[in-house]
């Protein structure tokens, strides 16, 4: 009996091994599938070009070069398209988390005729493709006076971010329970301290989550910035490493460089709105 239940001890520790080991063999295989195309890129942007182009090459270069950097930062205006994507993307995500946090919040706690027209809207609003849109958009930019002008970005952007965030952002204020409100309009709070000293601080983590991918839409966007923009003064960062390919030739250095440029601030982004969401998660749950 003793040996069964030691045979029978046995056999659960090795599933239990090979339930770990074949989990974390799927973990390491889809970590190399996601990061070593990142991996490639930084790689390629420190090669020398003589070593660029070898039929077989090296995983671990064995040069490397500050050279498509240095040609990045002194030949081209690619820092304007850094600072443009920047100013627009930050703006947009601004102007849109505001008209959505308050637009997600009315439909969600106020009943008024015509809310589920708007909800409907909102759906429809999210799923239109880019294409669709692209030349009502520059007819409406030019009429406005602001073609090849990164401020008709401005006009555009938010027309598909507001969208999305007030997509996201109603399923966060819908988990929100109303007692809590409730009890503070009790002690004396309008609505709108209600939404700024309660809903917000609770759905911190849900608004953070919101504000990365709001800025990464912006921060990506192609289509409407090639549309809109043609001067390299107004262009954003997409153009500016799409202006490093012509017809079937490749400048692989700049456009390898200027990746890992332009994946930076993201980047950043992403690693700061990580310990917000942690951190917000406690908050808002006390009384003022």
């Amino acid at each position: 009996m003793i040996e069964g239940m030691g045979n029978g001890l046995r056999t659960s520790v090795v599933r239990k091994v090979c339930k770990y080991a074949l989990i974390y063999f799927i973990v390491v295989v889809g970590l190399i599938w996601t990061l070593f195309p990142v991996y490639w890129m930084v790689k390629t942007s420190f090669t020398p070009d003589k070593l660029m182009y070898d039929s077989k090459p090296e995983l671990i270069p064995s040069q490397v070069t500050l050279k498509h950097y240095r040609e990045l930062f002194q030949t081209t205006e690619f820092m304007g398209n850094i600072k443009n994507s920047l100013y627009v993307s930050l703006l947009s995500t601004s102007i849109s988390l505001a008209i959505s946090i308050f637009g997600s919040y009315s439909l969600t706690r106020l009943r008024f005729r015509g809310r589920r027209f708007i909800l409907n809207s909102i759906i429809i609003s999210y799923l239109m493709p880019a294409a669709v849109l692209f030349i009502p958009m520059y007819v409406l930019v030019s009429n406005l006076g602001l073609n090849d002008n990164k401020f008709g970005l401005l006009v555009i952007y938010p027309t598909f971010i507001v969208p999305y965030c007030c997509y996201m952002l109603l399923s966060y204020f819908r988990q929100i329970p109303l007692s809590l409100e409730e009890a503070a309009m009790i002690d004396g709070c309008t609505r709108l301290q209600t939404l700024w000293k309660i809903v917000l601080p609770i759905a911190a983590p849900g608004i953070a989550v919101v504000a990365s991918f709001a800025f990464t839409l912006s921060w990506n966007e192609f289509l409407y910035a090639l549309v809109v923009t043609s001067s390299p003064s107004q262009q954003t960062v997409t153009i500016g490493i799409n202006s490093f390919k012509f017809s079937d030739s490749f400048m692989w250095g700049l456009l390898m460089s200027s990746s890992v440029i332009a994946s930076i601030p993201v980047l950043i982004l992403y690693l700061g709105a990580q310990s917000f969401v942690i951190g917000g998660l406690t908050d808002g749950g006390v009384k003022y």
